[in-house]
């Protein structure tokens, strides 16, 4: 797809980003509704405690099939949209 070429739409895919406090790039995992594992994700992070931590296992459609990772350990996380070829 060109998109100096009039009448042609770009298409794009969301990512879901998720950083970690031991890991410097973040995991990037596609998933079937990002916004909604996006707000899911931000109330784990408030909420996590650092007495009781909580394993947190996520599913993905990309590179990345599962991810499992404390509660305590998720620094932060962020949609990226991205082209799709």
């Amino acid at each position: 797809m060109n998109p100096n070429i009039p009448g042609q739409q770009i298409q794009t895919r969301k990512a879901l980003l998720i950083f970690l406090k031991v890991v410097a790039p973040p995991l990037v995992l596609y998933v079937d509704n990002p916004d909604e594992t996006y707000a899911e994700i931000k109330k784990i992070i408030t909420n996590a405690n650092q007495r009781t931590p909580n394993m947190i296992e996520k599913t993905g459609k990309g590179p990345l099939k599962k991810i499992a990772v404390l509660d305590t350990q998720i620094a932060g996380v962020a949609i990226q949209e991205e082209p799709v070829a």
